[in-house]
């Protein structure tokens, strides 16, 4: 799906989650066998429970696979090049989506300062998309995914690259003691899964979308509050994700 917002949700599952989300086994020294065992263990728990929550199929939505809108058909007449998708949140928060087949670093901003990444750079893929969104004020999610569009939807089926970033004079809350963790156990829970989205709408007004699996039934778990897609100039990463003079969550 062209929103990775699968990512900011399997963050909320995290720090929602009893026990089995939250691995807590802390081995007595370094190369304890058994405690190393117990804690891949939950970890492999954690991702499987955060997959089955996020990926939990719904109903079949009628009409799935003809009339869906194409935004990227709009954004590469535009100008790919100078233009980006503002995906913006019913609370205003924002999500930068780029389609270019350039690096990450090449557009996160050089105050920010890469905590933990996935993948790499160098990994190839076919139609790439860059995605900036917050997992919370301090940390912001970078992906470098592949998309594919059928049967008028649009999908992605691999991250081949992902960087979390901290932002330079963010106040550390207790969410933000798991931001790591939960970047991790949320790109394995959607390693090697193909997630759908179905837009309806046009440049004017702008795009709303329904997440699918490639076989039209919903995804229940992943239709988050009202989100706008639109097209706007391009600017830099963090100018675009800054919430309007005035604006509050």
């Amino acid at each position: 799906m062209r929103a990775f917002s699968i990512l900011l949700l399997s963050g909320a599952l995290f720090a929602a989650a009893p026990g089995a989300a939250k691995p807590s086994v802390e081995t007595e020294q370094p190369g304890d066998p058994a405690g190393e065992e117990e804690l891949l263990v939950q970890l492999r728990a954690a991702v499987g429970a955060m997959r089955e929550e996020m990926f939990r199929p719904g109903p079949l939505v009628e009409g799935w696979n003809v009339g869906g809108a194409d935004p990227d058909a709009e954004l590469r007449a535009a100008g790919a090049d100078r233009h980006a998708y503002l995906l913006e949140a019913e609370d205003g928060e924002r999500s930068v989506v780029l389609l270019s087949d350039r690096r990450i670093a090449d557009f996160a901003p050089a105050g920010w300062q890469v905590v933990d990444s996935y993948g790499s750079a160098a990994d190839a893929v076919e139609r790439p998309f860059v995605h900036f969104s917050y997992l919370s004020p301090r940390y912001v999610i970078a992906t470098r995914a592949n998309g594919f569009r059928r049967d008028d939807i649009d999908c992605t089926d691999r991250i081949a690259h992902a960087l979390l970033y901290e932002l330079p004079g963010e106040t550390m809350t207790e969410e933000d003691e798991h931001a790591q963790m939960a970047f991790r156990l949320g790109l394995l829970a959607i390693e090697g899964v193909t997630a759908c989205t179905r837009y309806t709408g046009n440049r004017a007004e702008g795009w709303s979308a329904r997440p699918l699996l490639p076989d039209g039934r919903s995804l229940p778990a992943l239709e988050l509050p009202a989100e706008r897609l639109r097209i706007v100039p391009l600017a830099p990463v963090d100018e675009l994700m800054r919430r309007p003079p005035g604006e509050t969550s």
